[in-house]
């Protein structure tokens, strides 16, 4: 799970951008909030060592998105900085690059494009996956089976905006997709691909109640290129359409 903080004077728009994240993207912890370049660095004092990745304004008061990262650069080269600005300004885009930002991006927020920069900087993060590599946050006696099984379920919650096939899971934790299969089965008493499709149906319910991105946004974010693939299994699963289950008004569970 990415941690992040937001810099973003506007209110509105700092905790639009935190539920953003939080609950239509997901996988995603907002740790730390300023409203400013000055609050922002003082933050940082305590909450670098578990941060990911910054996304912050360009103009605020006080002190600017560009003097901030500069000041930033100076003490936390590593620290993932995406840019989110109202101003398709060239220079400023030229200057971020030569902070190595990762990327500059403006409002309003495409949260596909959000989705696509935040995945990228996953990958060049944890480049084999979120937990096969980090062994030591495994408890010994959890056993390899069992570890493998936690891994994968991140893996799929992770990808949960783009197709995810046995084929590419069993590669990630480097097992062949016969073994994985049989051992997920073995673990959990289900199929790998009955359970993407329950991982997915509940995330369609839970955007679909919860927010008001069309359908065909929704598709996309549960991993569907296709709005009426997206539709017919819907159906299947739940009996209605996704039109028809986000009138009904019923709340999640």
């Amino acid at each position: 799970m990415l941690k992040i903080m937001i810099v973003e004077d506007e209110r509105p728009i700092r905790e639009g951008l935190k539920d953003v994240l939080e609950n239509v993207i997901g996988n995603c912890e907002v740790v730390a909030e300023a409203t400013g370049g000055r609050m922002a660095l003082s933050l940082l004092e305590n909450e670098a060592a578990r941060l990911d990745l910054m996304i912050t304004d360009i103009r605020m008061p006080e002190m600017d998105g560009l003097e901030l990262i500069r000041r930033i650069r100076e003490r936390y080269a590593n620290l993932a900085i995406v840019i989110l600005s109202g101003f398709a300004d060239f220079g400023y885009a030229k200057k971020a690059i030569t902070y190595n930002v990762t990327e500059y991006l403006l409002k309003p927020i495409d949260h596909l494009e959000l989705t696509r920069v935040l995945e990228r900087i996953r990958q060049d993060k944890w480049p084999q996956g979120t937990s096969l590599s980090d062994e030591s946050r495994v408890s010994p006696e959890t056993g390899e089976e069992r570890r493998i099984i936690r891994v994968v379920k991140e893996i799929v919650q992770r990808q949960m905006g783009v197709e995810v096939s046995l084929q590419y899971v069993a590669e990630q934790v480097q097992l062949s997709p016969q073994y994985l299969s049989g051992l997920f089965k073995a673990e959990t008493g289900r199929n790998f691909t009955d359970y993407v499709l329950e991982i997915r149906m509940n995330k369609a319910r839970h955007l679909l109640k919860e927010t008001n991105l069309k359908i065909y946004e929704v598709a996309s974010y549960c991993g569907y290129a296709s709005p009426k693939h997206f539709n017919n299994t819907f159906k299947q699963v739940t009996g209605k359409t996704p039109n028809e289950y986000r009138e009904t008004g019923i709340p999640e569970n």
